[in-house]
């Protein structure tokens, strides 16, 4: 199955914010996402967006 990635994705869809997605600490441009490099604003048709901390 091909995962349709893409360098540079639209605005909310991107890798930076994923849940799957890792910044990179020493270059937040980039990182990892199940183990493969990806670009923080690149994206993919799996993109899940970060859960916002519930409120208690």
């Amino acid at each position: 199955m091909e995962i349709m990635y893409k360098q540079k994705a639209e605005p909310g869809k991107q890798c930076q914010e994923c849940q799957s997605f890792t910044v990179n600490p020493s270059n937040p441009s980039v990182g990892t996402c199940f183990g493969k490099d990806v670009v923080a604003e690149g994206g993919c048709m799996f993109f899940k967006p970060k859960e916002e901390n519930p409120q208690a």
